[in-house]
Protein backbone atom coordinates (compact mmCIF):
# COMPACT_ATOMS: atom_id res chain seq x y z
CA UNK A 1 0.00 0.00 0.00
CA UNK A 2 1.05 3.43 -0.80
CA UNK A 3 2.09 5.87 1.86
CA UNK A 4 3.10 9.25 2.47
CA UNK A 5 4.86 11.22 5.75
CA UNK A 6 3.04 14.18 6.21
CA UNK A 7 2.03 17.17 8.72
CA UNK A 8 -1.86 17.60 8.59
CA UNK A 9 -2.65 21.60 8.47
CA UNK A 10 -5.81 22.07 10.58
CA UNK A 11 -7.99 24.70 11.76
CA UNK A 12 -8.79 27.67 9.52
CA UNK A 13 -5.85 27.19 7.61
CA UNK A 14 -7.31 23.74 6.67
CA UNK A 15 -11.04 25.42 5.18
CA UNK A 16 -9.25 28.34 3.86
CA UNK A 17 -7.31 25.85 1.73
CA UNK A 18 -10.38 23.74 1.16
CA UNK A 19 -12.01 27.08 -0.32
CA UNK A 20 -9.37 27.74 -2.47
CA UNK A 21 -9.18 24.44 -3.67
CA UNK A 22 -12.53 24.37 -4.36
CA UNK A 23 -12.13 28.06 -6.35
CA UNK A 24 -10.19 26.84 -8.52
CA UNK A 25 -11.92 23.77 -9.47
CA UNK A 26 -14.70 25.53 -10.33
CA UNK A 27 -12.83 29.08 -12.01
CA UNK A 28 -10.33 26.65 -13.97
CA UNK A 29 -11.55 23.13 -13.71
CA UNK A 30 -8.21 21.75 -11.22
CA UNK A 31 -7.81 18.48 -9.72
CA UNK A 32 -10.11 18.79 -6.57
CA UNK A 33 -7.18 18.40 -4.54
CA UNK A 34 -10.04 19.14 -1.55
CA UNK A 35 -11.95 15.82 -2.39
CA UNK A 36 -8.60 13.54 -2.75
CA UNK A 37 -6.52 14.26 0.26
CA UNK A 38 -6.14 16.14 3.08
CA UNK A 39 -4.44 19.47 3.51
CA UNK A 40 -0.80 18.82 4.48
CA UNK A 41 3.02 19.17 4.17
CA UNK A 42 4.88 16.38 2.74
CA UNK A 43 8.12 15.20 4.27
CA UNK A 44 8.14 11.81 3.25
CA UNK A 45 6.24 11.08 -0.56
CA UNK A 46 5.17 7.60 -1.91
CA UNK A 47 6.52 4.55 -0.39
CA UNK A 48 5.52 1.13 -0.84
CA UNK A 49 6.97 -0.64 2.11
CA UNK A 50 5.62 -4.44 3.73
CA UNK A 51 4.22 -4.17 7.35
CA UNK A 52 7.27 -5.55 9.19
CA UNK A 53 8.94 -2.16 7.66
CA UNK A 54 5.90 0.01 8.07
CA UNK A 55 6.20 -0.89 11.87
CA UNK A 56 9.66 -0.02 11.68
CA UNK A 57 8.64 3.58 9.99
CA UNK A 58 5.87 3.83 13.00
CA UNK A 59 8.61 3.19 15.87
CA UNK A 60 10.72 5.76 14.54
CA UNK A 61 7.38 8.19 14.37
CA UNK A 62 6.82 7.35 17.60
CA UNK A 63 9.94 8.39 18.85
CA UNK A 64 10.12 11.31 17.50
CA UNK A 65 6.98 12.32 19.08
CA UNK A 66 7.83 11.15 22.32
CA UNK A 67 11.27 13.42 21.81
CA UNK A 68 10.64 16.85 20.04
CA UNK A 69 7.95 19.80 20.66
CA UNK A 70 5.45 21.57 18.31
CA UNK A 71 7.20 24.48 17.01
CA UNK A 72 5.95 27.36 14.66
CA UNK A 73 5.82 27.71 10.78
CA UNK A 74 3.71 30.49 8.54
CA UNK A 75 1.98 29.60 5.82
CA UNK A 76 1.92 33.20 3.60
CA UNK A 77 1.75 33.75 -0.27
CA UNK A 78 1.97 31.63 -3.02
CA UNK A 79 4.96 29.90 -5.25
CA UNK A 80 5.23 27.56 -7.94
CA UNK A 81 7.46 24.67 -9.20
CA UNK A 82 7.76 25.85 -13.16
CA UNK A 83 4.17 25.54 -14.44
CA UNK A 84 3.50 22.29 -13.11
CA UNK A 85 2.03 23.05 -9.60
CA UNK A 86 1.11 26.20 -7.71
CA UNK A 87 1.81 26.28 -3.71
CA UNK A 88 1.06 27.85 -0.42
CA UNK A 89 4.74 28.99 0.49
CA UNK A 90 5.87 27.98 4.05
CA UNK A 91 8.08 29.97 6.54
CA UNK A 92 9.47 27.29 9.02
CA UNK A 93 11.03 28.44 12.29
CA UNK A 94 14.40 27.35 13.28
CA UNK A 95 13.15 24.59 15.07
CA UNK A 96 10.85 23.22 12.37
CA UNK A 97 13.41 23.24 10.15
CA UNK A 98 15.84 21.13 12.77
CA UNK A 99 13.54 18.88 14.29
CA UNK A 100 12.27 17.82 10.21
CA UNK A 101 15.87 17.09 9.28
CA UNK A 102 16.19 14.97 11.83
CA UNK A 103 12.80 13.17 11.29
CA UNK A 104 14.34 12.54 7.93
CA UNK A 105 17.67 11.35 9.52
CA UNK A 106 15.49 8.91 11.58
CA UNK A 107 13.55 7.85 8.87
CA UNK A 108 16.93 7.00 6.64
CA UNK A 109 17.43 4.07 9.57
CA UNK A 110 14.35 2.22 7.70
CA UNK A 111 16.63 -0.28 4.96
CA UNK A 112 14.27 -0.35 2.80
CA UNK A 113 12.73 2.88 2.91
CA UNK A 114 14.13 4.82 -0.40
CA UNK A 115 14.49 8.81 -1.07
CA UNK A 116 14.51 10.82 -3.82
CA UNK A 117 16.33 14.79 -4.08
CA UNK A 118 12.29 15.87 -3.34
CA UNK A 119 12.57 13.88 0.01
CA UNK A 120 15.32 16.00 1.27
CA UNK A 121 12.98 17.79 4.43
CA UNK A 122 13.49 21.55 3.25
CA UNK A 123 11.44 22.10 0.44
CA UNK A 124 8.10 22.45 2.37
CA UNK A 125 4.88 23.74 0.58
CA UNK A 126 1.16 23.40 0.87
CA UNK A 127 -0.01 22.46 -3.42
CA UNK A 128 -2.90 24.30 -4.38
CA UNK A 129 -3.23 22.82 -8.23
CA UNK A 130 -0.99 20.18 -9.82
CA UNK A 131 -0.42 19.67 -13.43
CA UNK A 132 0.37 15.91 -12.96
CA UNK A 133 -3.04 15.21 -11.47
CA UNK A 134 -4.87 17.08 -13.72
CA UNK A 135 -3.21 20.03 -16.70
CA UNK A 136 -4.51 22.85 -15.61
CA UNK A 137 -3.68 26.58 -17.12
CA UNK A 138 -1.10 27.67 -15.38
CA UNK A 139 -1.34 31.53 -16.21
CA UNK A 140 -4.29 31.79 -15.83
CA UNK A 141 -4.62 30.27 -12.72
CA UNK A 142 -1.23 32.04 -10.75
CA UNK A 143 -2.69 35.77 -12.27
CA UNK A 144 -5.99 34.84 -10.85
CA UNK A 145 -4.40 33.73 -7.55
CA UNK A 146 -1.54 36.90 -7.21
CA UNK A 147 -4.77 39.76 -8.23
CA UNK A 148 -7.62 38.09 -5.88
CA UNK A 149 -6.14 35.62 -3.42
CA UNK A 150 -4.18 36.13 -0.07
CA UNK A 151 -3.09 33.34 2.64
CA UNK A 152 -1.41 34.02 5.41
CA UNK A 153 -1.99 31.78 8.42
CA UNK A 154 0.64 31.42 11.88
CA UNK A 155 0.99 27.79 12.04
CA UNK A 156 1.93 24.87 14.67
CA UNK A 157 3.51 22.33 13.70
CA UNK A 158 2.10 20.34 16.27
CA UNK A 159 1.55 16.63 14.57
CA UNK A 160 3.16 14.17 12.25
CA UNK A 161 1.06 11.24 10.05
CA UNK A 162 0.68 8.71 7.77
CA UNK A 163 -1.56 8.91 4.90
CA UNK A 164 -2.32 6.04 2.77
CA UNK A 165 -3.87 5.50 -0.46
CA UNK A 166 -6.85 4.22 -0.66
CA UNK A 167 -8.71 3.60 -4.02
CA UNK A 168 -8.87 7.02 -5.43
CA UNK A 169 -8.05 8.87 -2.60
CA UNK A 170 -5.55 9.65 0.07
CA UNK A 171 -6.60 8.83 3.67
CA UNK A 172 -5.18 9.52 7.55
CA UNK A 173 -3.80 6.27 8.95
CA UNK A 174 -2.52 7.32 12.18
CA UNK A 175 -1.35 10.85 14.04
CA UNK A 176 1.56 11.74 15.75
CA UNK A 177 0.63 14.24 17.93
CA UNK A 178 3.92 16.70 19.01
CA UNK A 179 3.34 18.11 22.60
CA UNK A 180 3.69 22.19 23.20
CA UNK A 181 7.23 23.03 24.86
CA UNK A 182 6.72 24.36 28.44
Amino acid sequence: MRRNIVHLIRGEAKEAHEALTRDLVEKFDAFPLHDRIPPHLTFKRWFDLDEEDVDSVRKILDDFADSHYASDYSLKGFGHFDTDAIYVDVVPSKEMSSDVLELMSMLKEVPRLEFDEFDNGKDFHMTVAMGSLKPFDFEKTWEYLQANKSFDFRMRFDNVAILKKTADRWDVERVWELEPRT
